[in-house]
Parts: structure tokens; C-alpha cells; sequence
């Protein structure tokens, strides 16, 4: 009976190790499957923030470039009529570098 019951103790024990090392692995699995699961969602994560910042920055460009589009029309309006006066003074600043020339030229 001895010899049976230290069989008996032995198939336990091993059953036990057996138990202990599935439990391990499944542990393992676990984790990595856990890690692999965490990793995805952290990377979707972050495309889905940078997605979001790159769809706000680019509105925030949008609305600035429509508040400053009157600015811009205005000044532009200005440049044209800078333009306009100065070259209707054109000839008047002409005749004034050619009267200079030619009252140089006259006192040399």
C-alpha cells in the first residue's frame, strides 16, 4: 500500500507541475496578448489624435485666412491707388529729373 500511495503522491505532484506550467503559458499568452491589444489601441490612438490636430489646424487656417481676407483686399485696394497716383505723377517727376539734368549740365 505504501508503494501505491507514494505513486499515488507522485501523479498528483506531477499533475500539479503539469497544472502550475499550463497556468504559466496561459499566463504568458495573457499577457502578451494584453500587450499586443494595448499597443494597438495606444498606436490608434495616436493617428486618431494626430488625425483630429491636423483636421483642427487645418481649420484653423481656414478661418484665419477669412478673417484676414478683408485686410488683405483692403490693402490691396490701397497698393492699386499708390500705383494709380504715382504713375499720374509719372511725367511731373519726369520733367523734375530732366530740369535737374539739364540745369547740371547747364552750370558745369
Amino acid at each position: 500500500m505504501t508503494v501505491e500511495l507514494v505513486k499515488a503522491i507522485k501523479e498528483a505532484e506531477n499533475k500539479a507541475e503539469a497544472m502550475i506550467r499550463d497556468a504559466q503559458q496561459v499566463a504568458r499568452q495573457t499577457i502578451k496578448d494584453a500587450e499586443e491589444k494595448a499597443d494597438s489601441l495606444y498606436r490608434n490612438v495616436i493617428s486618431e489624435a494626430e488625425q483630429k490636430a491636423k483636421e483642427q489646424i487645418k481649420k484653423a487656417e481656414e478661418e484665419a485666412k477669412e478673417e484676414t481676407k478683408p485686410i488683405f483686399e483692403k490693402q490691396q485696394e490701397v497698393i492699386a491707388r499708390l500705383k494709380d497716383e504715382s504713375l499720374k505723377r509719372m511725367p511731373e517727376a519726369v520733367e523734375l529729373l530732366r530740369d535737374k539734368v539739364v540745369n547740371t549740365d547747364a552750370d558745369n
